[in-house]
């Protein structure tokens, strides 16, 4: 899967927020799950879907 021009934004957007976090990427069949971790935990998600949307984290119950 390749990022569309909007998706490789908003990797950039995230490494500006965030430029000491490590960048997980999680290949799934039909998008691409960006995680930032800094000092082990999780700061931030964003999915990226293969139709070219971007979705925002949603809240993770406890």
């Amino acid at each position: 899967m390749e990022l569309t021009l909007d998706q490789a934004r908003e990797v950039a957007r995230l490494r500006r927020r965030w430029p000491s976090a490590e960048v997980v990427l999680h290949h799934r069949a039909h998008d691409l799950i960006v995680e930032l971790r800094r000092h082990g935990r999780t700061v931030e998600i964003r999915r990226f879907a293969g139709d070219g949307s971007v979705a925002a984290e949603q809240p993770i119950a406890a």
